[in-house]
C-alpha cells in the first residue's frame, strides 16, 4: 500500500507557466465522507487565481486527459473532483502523483452536446425547447449520460430516450404534470 498523500505534498509548477493555465502536480487522494469521491487538491495560489474569475468552472488535462468541471471547496482548500473511471482512463489510481493543467473556462456556462442529442432534440421541438430552459449543470448532466455510453448505438437510444422524457416530463425528479 503506498504511503499516505497529503495535500501538503502539492506544489505548482513555475517552470511551466502562461498567462491562461496553471500547471502543477499532486496527490490523487479520497474524501473521508460516504461517496469517497476521488479528487486531486490545488494548490492555494493556483485556486485563488482560477475563483477570481467569478465562478468555478475549470477545463484542462490530467495526464493528457481533457476535463471539464466545477472546482470544489474555497480558496485554501480547494479540490478537482475525479471518478475512478476517468481517473483509470489516465492511468493513475488513489496515492499516484497527478500532473494538472487547468484555467478558468471563459463562459462557466457553454454546454458541449455531443451530435446524438443535438440530432435527437432538432426532432423534437418541445423537447429541445423544454430542454433550453434547464440550467448549464442540468445539460451537462444530461449531455454526460449520452457521451458516457461506448458504443454509437447507445449513444443515439440514449439521446432519443432522453428527448422523450423531456417532451414527457418524466426525467428522473421532475415533478408529476397535473392533468
Amino acid at each position: 500500500m503506498p504511503a499516505t498523500p497529503t495535500a501538503a505534498s502539492i506544489e505548482p509548477d513555475p517552470s511551466m507557466p502562461t498567462p491562461d493555465f496553471h500547471f502543477f502536480a499532486g496527490p490523487v487522494l479520497r474524501e473521508d465522507d460516504a461517496m469517497g469521491m476521488h479528487y486531486v487538491p490545488v494548490p492555494e495560489s493556483i485556486a485563488a487565481a482560477l475563483l477570481a474569475a467569478g465562478h468555478r468552472r475549470v477545463e484542462g488535462t490530467l495526464e493528457e486527459h481533457s476535463f471539464n468541471r466545477a472546482l470544489h471547496g474555497s480558496a485554501d482548500d480547494a479540490r478537482l473532483r475525479f471518478g475512478k473511471g476517468f481517473l483509470k482512463e489516465c492511468g493513475l489510481a488513489w496515492g499516484a502523483t497527478a500532473h494538472l493543467d487547468v484555467r478558468s473556462v471563459a463562459d462557466p456556462n457553454a454546454v458541449t452536446l455531443p451530435e446524438e442529442l443535438v440530432a435527437a432534440l432538432a426532432e423534437d421541438d418541445e423537447a429541445a425547447a423544454r430542454f433550453a430552459t434547464f440550467t448549464p449543470g442540468k445539460q451537462r448532466s444530461l449531455a454526460h449520460h449520452v457521451t458516457s455510453a461506448k458504443r454509437t448505438e447507445t449513444r443515439e437510444r440514449r439521446a432519443h430516450e432522453l428527448a422523450q422524457k423531456i417532451r414527457t416530463h418524466t426525467l428522473h425528479g421532475d415533478p408529476p404534470l397535473e392533468r
